[in-house]
């Protein structure tokens, strides 16, 4: 009868020492982290004005992911730590007449942000004059300023009443040094509903390579 309580007493030392092995080898061996690159979001800090004022841009690096403080339009040229610049529905890059850098964007024909996985190797267009019109004291305004015409169909214009209409598809835009970002642009209103605060998901590719393959968001990080 010992003998039988000593062979079960060895037989579940045993067994526990197997799973403890077990256990240790599974904890050398993680999961395999998803590739490719992060996915993030910004909301616009503060939304620029509705009177048409050409000089009231907010701007934005994508390198840092955060906005870019003191960019004016004296001194906008001969800055590079910015990429994009949103004046209400426009748009800027740093690029042709808005900026001395490598800045550019191109529409694609992607409605899914997964699916662009490269950055296109031509058609970037650069920043040109354009005309931002916006309302004060019931009359409207007019005035000459520059930004890009790929990325002024991002979001569509019209009213009165003013609707704001986003274009579903996904863009991309080349940086100030030249690196790729993809861009789908999400809502124009803030949480508290009022306009003029752009929200954009994006994936910056940092090593200067037109890969932008990105990795998925969880359930949270998509609403």
């Amino acid at each position: 009868m010992n003998s039988i309580k000593r062979i079960s007493c060895g037989a579940i030392l045993v067994v526990c020492a197997i799973s403890a092995t077990l256990a240790s080898c599974g904890s050398d061996n993680p999961e395999p982290k998803t590739e490719g690159l992060d996915v993030k979001r910004h909301t616009q800090s503060r939304a620029t004005s509705v009177a048409g004022d050409s000089t009231d841009w907010v701007y934005f690096s994508f390198a840092t992911g955060a906005e870019v403080q003191g960019v004016t339009e004296a001194n906008r040229m001969s800055r590079s730590d910015w990429d994009i610049a949103f004046n209400r529905f426009n748009m800027r890059t740093n690029s042709g007449l808005s900026g001395s850098g490598k800045g550019g964007a191109v529409e694609t024909d992607k409605t899914s942000f997964a699916d662009v996985t490269e950055a296109p190797s031509d058609g970037y267009v650069t920043d040109v004059e354009i005309t931002i019109r916006g309302y004060s004291n019931g009359a409207m305004r007019e005035k000459k300023s520059t930004g890009n015409l790929a990325l002024l169909k991002a979001i569509r214009f019209s009213g009165p009443p003013p609707v704001y209409t986003l274009n579903d598809h996904v863009f991309v835009v080349r940086t100030a040094d030249g690196k790729y970002v993809k861009v789908i642009f999400e809502s124009f209103h803030n949480a508290e509903k009022k306009s003029g605060y752009i929200t954009f998901r994006y994936a910056y590719q940092p090593d200067g390579s037109r890969n932008l393959k990105s990795k998925s968001m969880s359930k949270s990080e998509s609403k």
